[in-house]
């Protein structure tokens, strides 16, 4: 599998780890079909050769179907996808009423918005892909597509108030060997990486105590990670066909611990 001449699909496409991945599958010759919410960011993948934009909801049924949709009909069927469409959102269990001194239940909006988006966005992607590769002839023994989802290490260690993040990238992480198992057949590879601490639109809204201690958790290189160095390894995944079923994380070493709040 190479991706220099291969149609790509990336969600989440116009910032962080997204991005990165689209510009360094591109780099590589790739057709990249770069799909993200309408804004600035996704604006400003336009205009080159080999990326188009395309504006949907990820946790959206209508909105991707779509978009694959006018994909298929104008570039034909992608082989590769990688998953990075994601977002972060506390979802503490209940609050209490400052005034009244009343505990009460949080609402579940944001709950549910983290697991639609994070999860369910990326298995809405992964059915559609994987239904424009099933006309393969089963049983070739050739690789025919892979996917590559995005986890995290809050699959296995996330802090207090990421119940919501945390069980939405563990389901990602789970679904990667009975989705491998299930599409082997059609030649069709399935990764997952786990990211630990990087520099992106959710590492900037961290609180910065928190920032501090996830930094200094961190064995080595103590930093946060580049967005690039996940896209490198986004490509090592679509390259070497022996990669499939498996979860591998990129973080220095990092096991998480919940940070102190200041005194």
């Amino acid at each position: 599998m190479q991706a220099s001449g291969a149609i790509a699909v990336v969600t989440g496409a116009a910032s962080g780890l997204g991005r990165a991945s689209v510009e360094a599958l591109a780099g590589r010759g790739a057709q990249v079909m770069a799909i993200d919410l309408p804004g600035d960011g996704l604006d400003q993948l336009a205009g080159h050769a080999r990326i188009t934009p395309f504006s949907a909801d990820v946790s959206s049924g209508e909105q991707l179907e779509q978009a694959f949709g006018r994909i298929h009909e104008r570039f034909g069927i992608p082989r590769i996808l990688v998953n990075c469409a994601g977002v972060l959102g506390p979802a503490r269990v209940f609050r209490t009423d400052p005034q009244s001194g009343r505990v009460q239940p949080r609402n579940l909006d944001r709950f549910r918005h983290v697991i639609e988006v994070n999860l369910i966005g990326t298995f809405n992607a992964i059915r559609l892909f994987a239904a424009g590769l099933s006309g393969c002839r089963e049983d070739t023994g050739e690789d025919q597509g892979v996917i590559i989802n995005t986890a995290s290490v809050a699959a296995y260690e996330a802090l207090s108030a990421q119940a919501a993040y945390g069980s939405s990238k563990a389901g990602v992480a789970s679904m990667t060997l009975p989705l491998a198992r299930e599409l082997a057949r059609f030649g069709i590879r399935v990764m997952a990486i786990a990211p630990g601490t990087f520099e992106t639109g959710m590492y900037r809204v961290v609180p910065e105590h928190t920032r501090r201690t996830l930094i200094d958790d961190v064995p080595f290189p103590k930093r946060p990670g580049r967005p690039e160095e996940f896209a490198h390894m986004v490509l090592a995944l679509v390259e070497n066909g022996m990669m499939n079923g498996s979860v591998v994380r990129i973080d220095g070493a990092v096991r998480m611990r919940e940070p102190r709040t200041p005194a």
